[in-house]
């Protein structure tokens, strides 16, 4: 009886560190594709004043594209609470990492917005 017991509560163990890992992945997986979209827009913008105006024109339709669909990831990356961190150093580091990619992306909508 104590063995089954005992076997209950290691696969509950495992099924919680299992969603706990899928939360964190989630989280990265967030983390990438901003950073794909970061990287996708700062192309787009540099390549922006050489262009025609036809090309920049699709040029900017292509940079709202990548907006649109980043924004609302980095609304749900930026909304991790402290209670998900192991402990107070990885939650200050993750606030630091955030505060930075929410900078790049205000920069790189002030640059989007100030070409009409």
């Amino acid at each position: 009886m104590i063995k089954v017991f005992a076997m209950c509560l290691c696969l509950g163990l495992l099924a919680n560190a299992s969603f706990a890992s899928d939360d964190h992945s989630g989280h990265s997986d967030d983390l990438l594709l901003l950073l794909q979209h970061k990287i996708a827009i700062t192309k787009l913008q540099k390549a922006l004043p050489r262009l025609a105006s036809i090309e920049q024109l699709e040029n900017r339709t292509r940079q709202a594209r990548h907006f649109k669909t980043a924004l609302p990831k980095l609304k749900r990356f930026m909304a991790v609470p402290e209670s998900r961190y192991p402990n107070i150093d990885m939650y200050a580091q993750s606030l630091q990492s955030r505060s930075a990619l929410l900078s790049d992306y205000a920069q790189l909508l002030l640059q989007f917005h100030d070409h009409p």
